[in-house]
């Protein structure tokens, strides 16, 4: 339940979503964010898939507006590296990887991804990553913040935000991964709530 503050502020209560409404168009949103014994930086999607029991191998994904840091300094796969002549780049624009290929990525490469959007999609769809309808990005993007957003692709079915090594957003269709993820993560919130909560407190400022 919310609790109401002595300065007027409303304290929320990250397991209170009963009056969030679910059905088969809507996402449960999720956001991880400040200190988490589980999730030593932001983000580490190997700890991410973990949470999610693995079954971020039913999906293929989608990378987008992807920064990362390689904390080890190994060689990087080459779907993780742009080659323009002779010198070679981090961060391709778009990624289109299975997601046992992501997996294996993750295991060997000790990345922390600053900014980046993944987005899932079950295996029968195909899309064309050289030729988007839709670009989803992370940085600059103010939509996370409003209460009831979507997942940026119209044909995935989960969307993994890395914010700014600051927070990890899980909008998902698929209730499932979201309860495995809040499971998991005894940190985490439901984004909606904590949008409206975060809109009145301001607006009580304002």
């Amino acid at each position: 339940m919310n609790r109401s503050l002595s300065n007027g502020r409303v304290s929320l209560d990250p397991y209170d979503v009963t009056d969030i409404l679910h059905s088969c168009d809507r996402t449960m949103n999720t956001i991880l964010a400040g200190p988490c014994r589980s999730m030593p930086f932001y983000t580490d999607l190997g700890i991410v898939f973990k949470a999610l029991g693995g079954r971020q191998n039913e999906f293929n994904w989608l990378i987008t507006a992807m920064e990362f840091g390689n904390l080890d300094g190994v060689e990087l796969p080459p779907e993780l590296t742009l080659h323009l002549g002779s010198t070679t780049y981090e961060f391709p624009d778009v990624i289109w990887l299975s997601g046992k290929r992501l997996s294996e990525i993750i295991d060997v490469c000790n990345l922390q991804f600053v900014w980046s959007v993944l987005s899932g999609f079950e295996p029968h769809i195909v899309i064309d990553p050289n030729n988007l309808e839709v670009y989803p990005f992370a940085d600059g993007n103010s939509e996370f913040w409003r209460t009831g957003v979507g997942i940026q692709h119209p044909r995935a079915s989960v969307e993994i935000v890395c914010w700014d090594s600051g927070c990890t957003l899980l909008l998902s269709k698929d209730d499932d991964l979201s309860r495995r993820f809040r499971e998991f993560f005894p940190e985490a919130r439901d984004l909606d709530n904590y949008n409206r909560i975060r809109d009145q407190n301001c607006s009580q400022i304002g």
